[in-house]
């Protein structure tokens, strides 16, 4: 009997092993089971690998295990803190190897409500909102992210060895513009400059970077 995983969206799928050229195995994931010989599907997992469901999108992939600093108890303290929020009820907690990560589920005003429950389960999607972060030195870096051409990428709002006091604090904005309005921890937020004009009316923003 082939192995099989199951997503959020209802789907099973299955682990195809072929042979390398070089004599090793790479592994595809597949959904119908019916179009390969029951050989070519692996009925074991093998060890050191898992089967790993994107929080964005619900993709599956089959991938070496990642050994995560974060421990189950660190995730605990995040999740505690997600049950209390008030206006975030769907949300994802993923673990990297070394940051903890927040997905909260995509807003789609109108959408949902044309669709019935299993509809929605396959178009559900999710965007990485915090990350939290953990160093060797036992810190935890509260991180958003930044699509501003010269700080593209995570920036560090607040760092500090206490987890609850940063999920606390941040998780709170999570699904709000407010999070924009923390910026990196001990910097000055850029100031917007005129870059051009439209109708006569100055445009502000900020000068990309390449």
């Amino acid at each position: 009997m082939p192995i099989s995983f199951e997503n959020r969206a209802g789907e099973l799928h299955y682990v195809k092993a072929a042979k390398t050229k070089r004599g090793g195995t790479r592994y595809y994931i597949v959904k119908d089971k019916n179009k390969y010989k029951p050989e070519e599907l692996l009925e074991e997992i093998p060890v050191g690998f898992e089967f790993y469901e994107l929080p964005s999108d619900g993709l599956v992939t089959f991938r070496k295990i990642i050994k995560s600093k974060i421990t189950d108890e660190e995730v605990s303290i995040l999740d505690f803190v997600m049950k209390q929020h008030k206006t975030v009820r769907d949300y994802i907690l993923d673990k990297e190897e070394s940051a903890l990560m927040l997905y909260i589920l995509e807003s789609r005003d109108g959408t949902w409500g044309i669709l019935d429950e299993e509809e929605c389960k396959k178009f559900r999607r999710y965007d990485e909102k915090l990350r939290f972060e953990k160093t060797e030195n036992g810190l935890y870096r509260a991180q958003r992210f930044c699509y501003l051409s010269r700080y593209y990428g995570w920036i560090t709002m607040e760092s500090t060895e206490n987890l609850k006091y940063l999920a606390e604090k941040y998780c709170y904005h999570a699904d709000k513009e407010s999070l924009l309005q923390f910026w990196i921890e001990g910097e000055e937020e850029p100031q917007a400059e005129a870059i051009g004009e439209i109708d006569g009316q100055p445009v502000f923003g900020f000068t990309l970077e390449f």
